[in-house]
């Protein structure tokens, strides 16, 4: 596949002598060798890290000038519901003026938007309001931001290298989770969160240029074209005619809100009601999880796509949904780590195949609104998925899980009832 650079240059283009020695690595392998699929790796790495000093520096600011833990609620709505309202027209940039583009603006403006914030909050002048109008355009920033790095990918790398390509940005995901929030914490409490504001903002602006060298041109014919409203509908439309990618967003939207909610919510529960470690239960059982997420990005990254795919889809998504059952059920602290070591691995697996296998059913005029509604439709559904496993864990713990889990396995019933489905 050929990639050519700003400049002229064509450094993905190779002869057929290297791409047949290319062809004998592992695809896991053979990608680290490609300074685009570099670039947008870090920029994406930068673009995390960011927001992991981001939610640590602006949650600290909004403490000690409020001391309300309902204002750091207020502000983390402020930058979850832009991003859950934009994400569809952020799809629609990235078809028409290109993922590069669309990346570049976002991460300096959001850059530019967290400096002013850095300097405030250095001088002790930041005010509440500022800290609101800082994560709103957090929030819908991101909104662009995410669904152009994901439609940027098959623009980079062969089609056969999707899986490694998609494990390893999920690995990325991982690592800036672990990192992130770890060294912002520390950064905010021995120099303060205007300097994690500071490494916020030189973050976003990284990753916005990061991606500068990379292929400009846009979607082409098929791309945006019309109205924003419009091509946000076409977007919708095209995704609703075809039966499989229907499916598969309709999962990704009952997994999250299910899964999501169960864990996110039911794992600090169930640590504090069930386990004597509290607090170290809670973090090894998340850490348990990334684990198995970890080995399941790689073992999908350097396999090749799984014969029946739809089939061994539904497979994984009832075994999701039989894994939050057995992890509201574990009876101690090891049976939990084994349980949610096994959940990651089999989340990891499904994630990376069923992003590869998206990109390359989707057309690429269309890359952008497919990658925005696949994104909508998990963490654009987060604030929902929290608030109504909260509610639900809040009358009886027990339920959140296994209310969680048949959602899932009826889900999952409910596709394999589709031929188009099964057949994928």
């Amino acid at each position: 596949m050929s990639t050519p650079y700003a400049d002229g240059d064509n450094i993905t283009s190779q002869t057929a002598a290297d791409s047949a020695v290319e062809t004998t690595r592992s695809p896991m392998f053979a990608i680290l060798r490609s300074r685009p699929y570099l670039l947008l790796w870090t920029a994406q790495f930068a673009s995390l890290m960011a927001g992991f000093f981001n939610y640590v520096a602006i949650a600290w600011l909004v403490l000690q000038l409020t001391g309300s833990n309902l204002a750091v609620g207020g502000v983390l709505a402020a930058a979850s519901v832009p991003m859950a309202v934009l994400m569809l027209f952020g799809g629609v940039a990235s078809d028409r003026f290109s993922p590069r583009t669309t990346m570049l603006v976002a991460g300096l403006v959001r850059g530019g938007v967290m400096a002013v914030l850095a300097v405030l909050a250095l001088t002790r002048s930041v005010q509440l309001w500022e800290l609101f109008a800082g994560a709103f355009v957090v929030g819908a920033t991101s909104a662009f931001f995410v669904p152009a790095s994901t439609s940027m990918l098959p623009r980079l790398v062969a089609a056969d290298q999707l899986h490694a390509g998609n494990a390893l940005l999920n690995l990325s995901r991982t690592a800036a989770m672990v990192l992130g929030s770890a060294v912002a914490g520390v950064v905010v409490a021995a120099v303060g969160a205007g300097a994690a504001l500071g490494i916020d903002a030189t973050a976003s602006v990284l990753a916005g240029l990061l991606v500068l060298p990379l292929r400009a041109d846009g979607a082409g014919p098929a791309g945006a074209t019309g109205s924003p409203l419009g091509d946000v509908r076409d977007g919708v439309l095209y995704v609703w005619r075809d039966v499989p990618l229907r499916a598969a967003l309709m999962v990704i939207a009952v997994l999250n809100l299910a899964a999501l909610g169960a864990i996110e919510v039911g794992l600090p529960a169930l640590a504090f009601q069930r386990f004597s470690q509290g607090a170290a239960a809670l973090g090894t059982a998340f850490a348990a999880w990334g684990i198995g997420s970890t080995v399941g990005s790689i073992l999908a990254g350097t396999r090749p796509t799984p014969g029946r795919f739809g089939r061994f889809m539904l497979a994984t998504f009832a075994l999701i949904g039989a894994g939050v059952a057995a992890a509201g059920l574990a009876p101690s602290l090891p049976v939990l780590i084994v349980v949610m070591v096994a959940l990651g691995v089999v989340e990891g697996v499904a994630t990376t195949y069923l992003i590869s296998w998206m990109q390359q059913r989707t057309d690429p005029g269309m890359q952008g609104r497919v990658m925005s509604l696949a994104m909508l439709s998990s963490v654009g559904l987060e604030p929902v998925a929290f608030a109504v496993a909260g509610a639900v864990a809040g009358h009886d713990l027990g339920l959140l899980f296994w209310g969680s889990a048949v959602a899932i396995e009826l889900t999952a019933l409910g596709a394999s009832l589709s031929r188009s489905v099964r057949q994928m």
